[in-house]
């Protein structure tokens, strides 16, 4: 009997317990319900759509607390109709699905009606209908902002604000570089180099730069000698290579690589002697010399192509894109033009003659363009001597890498002077460089002439007193040597100011008409390319 007694009651008192339970809740949901209709009353009682999205999204928020997030997901663009429909914030009927039960193994049952979370809003995108401008249209807008502040234009501010935001959307967007300079641009190698001498493309094709950084593959063994120990090759191609392939590569692969194998050997080999003995005994040693790869040879191409292609952009002598030279030029050959220098003149009536195609030297030059030089020559002689003036001509080639447009420099002086002039380039000459050199300081051109006396792949400078008649000078330390050295001497000769000759000042380029009228004065009367019309 007690122990009957004794379960009842605590089945009594479990009951308690869960109705007390579940007062408590009620009453919290009661308190809940009054907080919101203060917070109504207090926010003037409207009963707009707005008062009720408010209500209803701190219910929602209420009822994710009670039965945790929603099993089911909500995309961004469908989470704003919620919203609108106030019957999805409707609080469940079954109060039951509150309760926790410690004897049930499984978890609460949650709400079937999704509640909504919170909607994530878009950031801010430019408008598609105005696309972003390049560099060049920045630039263009920008120039037209500032010439209307200048001049003080009603739309002025508006297109500085066009400006701005067509920066940042730009600067957004990552197109600040230019359309043109982001593409890729294919330039077609030639075969020529800058002096007329073809590339040695020899076994270049379009797959050897597959494998040209790959260095892990192994070399393939190369049998040089044969069983009785006599050498039938030195490199794995030299049965395929003819007698002209042969020819060609000793023509165009040594003219670079001659001086440096030298420099080479000398490192390498302490016994170095410069004799056929030594060249007997290391016959195998220095015939092992690396053949070139194509790829080096294409990058030696490429290189010479953009050095050139530089030079021919920032000539001042040359025609770029169909527009004339940069200098005041007097009358045009075929092959050769007159012009006056763009700096101050060493004496009066200065002037160039210059080879229409970009070249290193003159003697580059075809056989038709030295005959349009010499033409030139007779000419200017001529008209400085009615005035009783002598003429010399002069030619510096320095820094062939640099790939510079040669001149032949004209400068008239009085006629005793001139007599005297070849006595102080001899001397001038023969106290320029050091003490020793290779080659013969002053070498006189009046004997085989000019273009067989001296050589185009070396600097040189060369003096004319005549036709016929000067001397010549291979420049051996680039570096030491001034370009102003021939006019240094003329201005030793007619006792000339240094800043005439050193660091001569640059002339209007406005001023070129009028310095062109003036020469073509004197110069009319011995024009000959007048005949050529």
């Amino acid at each position: 009997m007690e122990t009957e007694s004794s379960s009842s009651k605590r089945v009594k008192k479990s009951k308690k317990d869960k109705t007390s339970k579940k007062n408590k809740k009620d009453r919290k949901h009661k308190k809940h319900s009054k907080k919101h209709d203060r917070h109504e009353e207090k926010s003037g009682g409207s009963s707009t759509d707005s008062g009720t999205e408010k209500f209803d999204l701190d219910n929602a928020v209420w009822v994710e607390k009670q039965i945790g997030p929603p099993s089911i997901p909500v995309s961004s663009q469908d989470s704003l109709k919620p919203f609108a429909n106030k019957s999805v914030f409707k609080m469940p009927q079954n109060d039951g699905i509150y309760e926790s039960s410690s004897k049930s193994p499984l978890k609460r049952p949650r709400s079937p009606s999704p509640s909504p979370t919170v909607p994530s809003i878009p950031p801010p995108s430019s408008n598609p209908a105005t696309p972003t401008l390049s560099s060049n249209e920045l630039n263009k807008l920008q120039a037209k902002a500032l010439r209307a502040r200048i001049m003080n234009l009603p739309n002025a501010s508006d297109l500085e604000k066009e400006y701005e935001n067509a920066k940042l959307a730009a600067e957004a967007a990552g197109n600040n570089s230019d359309d043109v300079e982001s593409e890729t641009r294919f330039e077609v190698l030639p075969l020529l180099d800058s002096r007329g001498r073809p590339y040695d493309l020899h076994g270049i094709t379009s797959k050897s730069s597959q494998h040209a950084g790959s260095s892990r593959h192994k070399k393939e063994k190369v049998e040089t000698h044969d069983v009785t120990g006599q050498r039938v090759r030195y490199f794995k191609n030299d049965d395929e290579l003819t007698l002209i392939d042969l020819v060609r590569e000793e023509k165009l692969g040594s003219r670079n690589r001659m001086d440096s194998q030298i420099a080479g050997r000398i490192i390498d080999d302490s016994n170095f002697e410069d004799d056929l003995d030594y060249m007997d005994e290391n016959a195998d040693k220095i015939a092992k010399i690396s053949e070139k790869s194509a790829e080096q040879k294409r990058y030696f191409a490429i290189e010479d192509f953009k050095k050139s292609k530089q030079a021919l952009e920032n000539c001042i002598y040359c025609q770029n894109d169909n527009s004339p030279p940069k200098i005041a030029m007097v009358s045009m050959g075929y092959r050769v033009y007159l012009a006056l220098p763009n700096v101050v003149e060493v004496a009066k009536g200065h002037c160039l003659i210059v080879p229409v195609q970009h070249c290193s030297s003159t003697l580059e030059c075809d056989d038709d363009a030295w005959d349009e030089i010499r033409n030139f020559m007779k000419c200017l002689m001529q008209m400085f001597a009615e005035e009783d003036r002598g003429v010399i001509f002069m030619e510096t080639v320095v820094n062939l890498k640099y790939q510079n447009h040669t001149v032949i420099e004209c400068i008239p002086m009085p006629w005793d002077l001139a007599q005297d002039a070849p006595a102080y380039f001899k001397e001038g000459i023969m106290e320029s460089g050091g003490e020793w050199s290779q080659n013969k300081k002053l070498i006189d051109t009046s004997k085989a002439g000019f273009r067989r006396s001296m050589v185009k792949e070396l600097p040189y400078f060369h003096v004319w007193f005549g036709l016929d008649k000067g001397f010549g000078h291979v420049i051996e330390k680039e570096k030491s040597f001034p370009r102003w050295f021939g006019k240094e001497i003329v201005a030793g000769v007619c006792d000339l100011p240094p800043d005439v000759w050193r660091r001569p000042k640059k002339h209007n380029p406005r001023d070129n008409s009028t310095r062109v009228s003036e020469f073509m004065k004197k110069w009319k009367k011995w024009d000959w390319t007048t005949m050529l019309e």
